[in-house]
C-alpha cells in the first residue's frame, strides 16, 4: 500500500520496524507487537485509505475497520508522533471535527 506510490515513506516504515526489531530482546512478549505497529505506523499516508488527510488517524481507522488488527497496534498507531496533540490543533485551524473527538475515545491503557 506504501511500496509503489510512496517508496520513500516505506523505507522510512521498514527502518522504524527494523529499529523496533532491536528491541526485541527487551520486550519480551510485546517485541512483535511493536515491530507490527512500526512497520504499519504511516500506513495512513497510503492514498488508497488516506481519508481525512491526517494520516494516524487514517490508518488506525484502516486497520481496525478494515483489517481487524490488534486493538493495541491500532491505539499505537492512532497516537504515534503525538497525533492526539496535533489532531486537536488541526481541529482549532480548520474547525474540523471528529478528529480529537475519535482519537480520544482510543483506550491508552495497556490491556492486561
Amino acid at each position: 500500500m506504501l511500496s509503489d506510490p510512496l517508496p520513500r515513506r516505506w523505507a522510512h516504515s521498514l527502518g522504524v520496524a527494523k529499529r523496533a526489531r532491536s528491541l526485541g530482546a527487551i520486550l519480551g512478549d510485546d517485541a512483535e507487537l511493536l515491530e507490527a505497529a512500526a512497520v504499519l505506523h504511516d500506513i495512513g499516508y497510503s492514498p488508497s485509505i488516506a481519508a481525512t488527510g491526517f494520516h494516524p488517524l487514517d490508518g488506525a481507522r484502516f486497520l481496525r475497520d478494515e483489517e481487524g488488527a490488534d486493538e493495541r497496534v491500532v491505539r499505537l498507531v492512532a497516537h504515534h508522533s503525538c497525533a492526539l496533540l496535533e489532531a486537536e490543533e488541526r481541529r482549532r485551524r480548520s474547525g474540523i471535527t471528529g478528529l480529537t473527538s475519535w482519537a480520544a475515545k482510543i483506550d491508552t491503557r495497556r490491556p492486561n
